[in-house]
């Protein structure tokens, strides 16, 4: 059992143990299947994104700050997301269970938004897509101007969801105001002295981020539409 004085002395210790396999997960031998890693990532992606958007940021910082401050300001929304992620499914955490008991007004632990559903949206949205066009944006900058946009708009919508949920500091709000949207504000700035974006209020590039955003609900609608049928089968 690692001990308090081995974090304190050594913190990269702390994302193992942080990260560790849960107990009676390995079978006998030690080694896990390919399945079983699977499992894990699925139920504990959230605690490897502590350690991968700490790594990120680092090296975003020694490495391509220096040389191109835009690059860097795209870049690092996948980072940024995933301290955001942290906030709405570590500490705090409670994300799902809010959304769906204080929305989809189902059960807090059992509900549509499970646990292969919060890997799957955020693997999509967060993992896949913003690197994705982070890295785009580096050969042509328009491929990455939505993401600010998208960043504002999910801090909206947890402010929304916040309203209709009654709970107005639900898990993510803090470091959606307090960190994403700033950092799509200065990015969104940047984007307008590089001549990228015209207008910062009313271009193509807000609508895609819009639209991003918009279809997350549908992808909730659609969880809680075979949530009920499951219920009633």
């Amino acid at each position: 059992m690692l001990m308090l004085s081995e974090f304190r002395h050594n913190p990269g210790a702390y994302f193992v143990f942080l990260c560790r396999p849960p107990a009676g997960r390995l079978p006998i031998g030690g080694s896990m299947s390919l399945k079983g890693y699977f499992t894990w990532f699925q139920e504990n992606w959230q605690k490897a994104g502590v350690a991968v958007g700490l790594f990120l940021a680092i090296y975003l910082v020694v490495l391509v700050l220096p040389h191109n401050t835009l690059w860097f300001a795209l870049l690092m929304f996948t980072p940024l997301y995933n301290l955001h992620e942290t906030e709405e499914y570590i500490f705090p955490g409670g994300f799902a269970q809010f959304f769906n008991q204080n929305i989809l007004k189902t059960d807090p632990q059992t509900g549509p938004l499970n646990i292969p559903a919060v890997f799957w949206i955020n693997m999509a949205y967060v993992w896949i897509a913003l690197p994705l066009f982070s890295l785009l944006a580096i050969v042509d900058l328009r491929w990455g101007a939505w993401m600010p946009y998208f960043f504002i708009f999910q801090a909206l919508a947890h402010l929304i969801l916040g309203i209709v949920g009654k709970r107005l500091l639900n898990p993510g709000m803090l470091s959606g105001w307090l960190v994403i949207v700033p950092w799509g504000a200065w990015t969104i700035w940047l984007l307008v002295q590089s001549k990228t974006i015209t207008n910062p209020y009313w271009n193509v590039y807000l609508l895609i981020g819009l639209l991003v955003n918009l279809s997350l609900p549908v992808v909730g609608r659609f969880l809680l539409v075979n949530y009920r049928r499951r219920q009633t089968a």
